[in-house]
């Protein structure tokens, strides 16, 4: 049973991982910011410094994304591909060390966790924005 539960809580943490990706460059965004504002005693508004930095970040990224220019959404979609596919890559080498003694072997899968991620990331950004039920 315990094997079984390891199994679908680390496919949970992957599909997690493979939905959230891009959120990566906010995510880590919006921790510095609020890690940042503890240490300057801001008590519990550090909370709402890290969700509105993180939430600036993503919306800029996204408002960038419309943008004509094609070197910006170039950059804009590296910023946001990079750091996921550094963290899918990071992830993939660490949950592999439980069952692959080499490795080398670890760093392949890693490359390819971290490419996966990464291309998933670039894939996601770059597909039209789907409508909301509250646009007709």
């Amino acid at each position: 049973m315990g094997v079984v539960g390891f199994l679908l809580g680390l496919g949970l943490f992957l599909a997690l991982l493979w939905n959230f990706a891009i959120f990566a460059l906010p995510a880590f965004v919006g921790f510095s910011a609020g890690w940042w504002a503890l240490n300057h005693d801001a008590g519990i508004g550090c909370v709402v410094v890290g969700l509105v930095a993180g939430g600036a970040v993503f919306l800029a990224g996204r408002i960038a994304l419309m943008s004509r220019s094609a070197t910006l959404r170039l950059l804009v979609l590296a910023l946001f591909t990079l750091p996921a596919a550094y963290t899918g890559y990071n992830i993939v080498l660490q949950l592999s060390g439980a069952g692959i003694p080499s490795n080398i072997w670890r760093q392949i899968f890693a490359i390819a966790g971290g490419l996966a991620v990464g291309c998933t990331t670039w894939i996601r950004l770059t597909a039209p924005m789907e409508s909301t039920p509250f646009h007709t």
